[in-house]
């Protein structure tokens, strides 16, 4: 028997490895505690910006242009004068009536002007295209005129269509164009409106913190220029960015100024907007009678403004509510409604949320009583076929099922981690 332990045996060298394993633990927990938050974030940013039972939106201001009107004959300012009015009552249909009477008599620095008009009423009732063939129109006019300001209009709002159709990178530039043309003294107000709706682009694309930035010089700016609505806008646009980063009760506040701020200067589709946007927040808290709620009140307000996406928005808002809580067949009217919209439309942010819910609702009802609402809801049999086909295609790439239920998220596609 030797006097000596071995080394395997040693109680000091036990004791050390104990100590080494404890502190290493200590050390790790400590990181992952330290990280812990910004990973909750990233996690719920990821969530959110992933759904598909609920469609987020940005509200992207059309800029007006009244420029050179009072120099036309009457026959032109007074049609115009009434389209104006026409605008102003949500009569958008009417307004175009007064308008194109207008451009009959209107010469090129007023056409400028009429052709801009006539764009903002159809993009409000839901037509893409003919808008922005009138907004190009103006555009080359306002180039030839060397109007400035009406350039900067039109290309503001050829760059909205272009969002609301998911071509990011085209909407920046003509909004980096717009904000040189109308980067002078005076003109803070549609600087601003430009800003805003810039930082709405890029909060789309990922880049959370050049929007916020952009969206806090759109808010100094704003209120530089006491434009009510501008200072609505840019409140909501950081409500949306601060939504994205996973701060949402921060950006419940923001929306809720500027609810107070739209309501204020009686500036319903702003008012509208954010109730949508809370609406979704309480949507993805899980709270869907308060969710429910919000989105009926954009609804309505949608509708007495008589803006097309912002009403079709909410019907799938609220279908997708709906078909969650298993009111399937009062699921599938609004559903159905909003998708054959953005489908015609060319919305990139909204089709495949309606197929989700379609798919959810077809999943519970089955294919024939499918068939029978979608023709009830007013779809011709050619448009409930294409429609069944495309819930066909979006099933089949779901990528789980939990029991009965599908997983209510989309395959997050694989790219760089967003700031």
């Amino acid at each position: 028997m030797g006097g000596t332990t071995a080394a395997g045996n040693d109680p000091l060298a036990l004791l050390l490895i104990v100590v080494v394993v404890v502190l290493a633990a200590v050390v790790i927990g400590l990181a992952i505690r330290r990280q812990r938050p910004g990973l909750k974030r990233w996690m719920r940013r990821a969530l959110i910006s992933k759904r598909l039972d609920v469609v987020v939106r940005d509200l992207d201001r059309m800029a007006e242009h009244l420029y050179g009107l009072t120099e036309g004959g009457p026959g032109a300012w007074q049609r115009f004068d009434h389209g104006m009015a026409a605008m102003a009552a949500c009569q958008w249909g009417e307004a175009v009536e007064h308008l194109q009477k207008a451009q009959e008599h209107a010469g090129e620095a007023q056409l400028v002007s009429v052709l801009n008009q006539v764009g903002v009423c159809h993009f409000t009732e839901g037509r893409f295209s003919d808008a922005l063939r009138y907004f190009q129109e103006s555009v080359r006019l306002a180039e030839h005129q060397q109007d400035r300001s009406g350039q900067a209009a039109a290309l503001n709002n050829m760059a909205v269509i272009h969002h609301v159709r998911g071509e990011f990178d085209l909407a920046l530039r003509h909004l980096k164009q717009a904000r040189v043309l109308y980067h002078e003294p005076g003109r803070e107000a549609a600087e601003a409106l430009i800003l805003n709706n810039t930082g709405n682009v890029l909060r789309e694309k990922g880049k959370f913190s050049a929007a916020l930035s952009t969206q806090e010089e759109a808010l100094a700016m704003a209120r530089h220029a006491r434009d009510e609505q501008g200072v609505a806008c840019a409140l909501g646009g950081l409500g949306s960015v601060l939504r994205d980063r996973g701060e949402f009760e921060m950006s419940l506040e923001r929306y809720a100024e500027a609810i107070e701020t739209a309501r204020s200067s009686n500036f319903r589709l702003g008012m509208a907007a954010w109730l949508a946007d809370t609406g979704c927040l309480y949507r993805n808290k899980g709270e869907l009678d308060r969710a429910l709620k919000s989105h009926e009140s954009a609804l309505a307000l949608a509708q007495e403004t008589g803006y097309r996406l912002g009403v079709v928005t909410e019907f799938c808002n609220i279908g997708l509510i709906l078909a969650s809580k298993g009111t399937y067949e009062r699921a599938v009217p609004y559903l159905a409604e909003s998708l054959r919209f953005f489908v015609t439309a060319g919305v990139a942010n909204g089709p495949r949320q309606a197929l989700y819910g379609l798919s959810r609702s077809e999943d519970s009802l089955g294919r024939e009583r499918m068939q029978a609402l979608l023709s009830r809801a007013g779809l011709a049999a050619e448009a409930v076929a294409d429609t069944l086909a495309r819930i066909d295609k979006i099933r089949s790439r779901r990528p789980w099922k939990l029991g009965k239920y599908r997983h209510p998220f989309a395959p997050a596609r694989r790219e760089a981690h967003p700031e």
